[in-house]
Parts: C-alpha cells; sequence; structure tokens
C-alpha cells in the first residue's frame, strides 16, 4: 500500500508538472509553434513532405546547417546555434529619435546584427518563411502572413533600437536608464548585463523569448505587467 501511494503521489506530480509545462514555458502552442494548421506555408511546397508540419525545422536543423554556407545572405554566426533559416539582405532604417544617449553621443546604433538579424530574417518580411534549408521558392512573407500582424518592415525607425551597447559607461550618461552590471535582471538571478544582453548589446531577446520560456504574451522574457519588464532597464 505504501508503494501503491507513494507511485500515486509521483504520477500526480508528475501530471501537475506536465500540466504547467503545457501551460507555460513551451514553444508548444505559442506563435513560433509552426506546427499550428494556420501556418499553411509549413505544409505545402517547396517544404519536403516528410518534414513538413515541423516546430523546429524553419530556423534549425540538427545536421548540415545552412550557416555560412554560399547561399546564405548574411550569416549570424555564432549568435545562430544551427541557424538554418535564410537571412535577410536588408538594409534598414535605424531609430533615430533623439532619445537622451542618442543626443549624448553615449552609444551609435547602427545596422542590426547578431541575433536580431536572425529574427529579421522572417519579421522584416522580405524572406519567405519557406526559405530555410535548399528551399529558396517559399512565397508566404511575414508581411502577407497574418495580416502582417508581426511584420515589422525594414523602417525601424519607430521601434526601440537594437543592436547598441548598453553598459555601465551608457547608464552615467543617460541618467533615465539603469547600472546593467548591477540591476538585477528579474528574470533569472543575475543582472541586466548577465541575463538580458549579447556581449553587452540590446538585441531583440533581451525582451523577447523566441522558444516562450516565460510563457508569457508576445513571447516576452518576462510579464509586462505595470511595465515591469520595461521598468528592469528604464527608469522613470
Amino acid at each position: 500500500m505504501r508503494f501503491k501511494s507513494l507511485l500515486i503521489a509521483s504520477s500526480i506530480a508528475l501530471g501537475v508538472t506536465q500540466l504547467c509545462y503545457g501551460q507555460a514555458g513551451t514553444i508548444v502552442g505559442s506563435k513560433h509553434d509552426f506546427s499550428l494548421s494556420n501556418n499553411t506555408w509549413n505544409f505545402t511546397s517547396p517544404i519536403s513532405s516528410y518534414i513538413q508540419g515541423q516546430i523546429c525545422r524553419p530556423c534549425h536543423a540538427p545536421h548540415n546547417t545552412n550557416s555560412g554556407s554560399s547561399w546564405t545572405f548574411d550569416n549570424a554566426g555564432t549568435f545562430g546555434p544551427l541557424w538554418d533559416h535564410s537571412q535577410s539582405s536588408a538594409n534598414y532604417t535605424i531609430y533615430s529619435q533623439g532619445y537622451n544617449f542618442w543626443k549624448e553621443g553615449g552609444t551609435t546604433i547602427g545596422q542590426p546584427d547578431g541575433t536580431s538579424k536572425l529574427c529579421l530574417s522572417c519579421h522584416d518580411g522580405t524572406v519567405a518563411l519557406a526559405n530555410f534549408r535548399t528551399y529558396t521558392t517559399g512565397t508566404t512573407t511575414m508581411a502577407n502572413f497574418d495580416g502582417g500582424a508581426a511584420n515589422l518592415g525594414t523602417d525601424l525607425s519607430t521601434t526601440h533600437p537594437i543592436s547598441f551597447t548598453y553598459n555601465q559607461a551608457l547608464a552615467t550618461i543617460d541618467h533615465k536608464i539603469w547600472d546593467p552590471t548591477t540591476t538585477p535582471s528579474g528574470v533569472h538571478s543575475g543582472t541586466i548585463e548577465t541575463d538580458m544582453l549579447e556581449n553587452d548589446k540590446v538585441q531583440c531577446n533581451s525582451c523577447h523569448d523566441p522558444h516562450n520560456g516565460a510563457g508569457v504574451t508576445h513571447l516576452l522574457i518576462k510579464s509586462n505587467v505595470g511595465s515591469a519588464l520595461c521598468f528592469t532597464c528604464h527608469k522613470l
């Protein structure tokens, strides 16, 4: 009886764990679940039938990825683990709205780099969603998928700046942002610098988790209720 009770208790605990995982902290059922039926581009030609409808393959491949291959427009290098989606060759209109650090010369905002290039390979609307592996004839882009709801385009002038250095020196110049080296991120157990920046730069994944690890709307890395995510870096 004791063993049976332990077995039942363990089963209940496992079930609760799986239930929680299914509700949050998983890509399954999220906006990046490419197995959902609305992603018709992932169930048709040019994608081979044996990998149609897969969640991971439009972005990653377990072997022989396209990273560094000659047909990839602009490989994001080490920032793209097993990356397999064709990159965008677009030139972007960047943020230039005169925010404090911009006016005071605290940092330079250039063309997107790092993991932000991976995000933009779909979200700038210039590359077909089905253009991965050796597929190059896809027709559905983010611009014409789901009414273009997630399409940023190539004009990023009204989008939060990315690919700029956010360090202690910048926080000293711009008194309306927190010091990333000492301010807790509230995401993991570290600071903004360790948990949210990529080589000291703000990138798309500073605020978003493409794999929906937090299970928060808009694939955010943590809840933005009460602007909590914004206030992680910004002061009032």
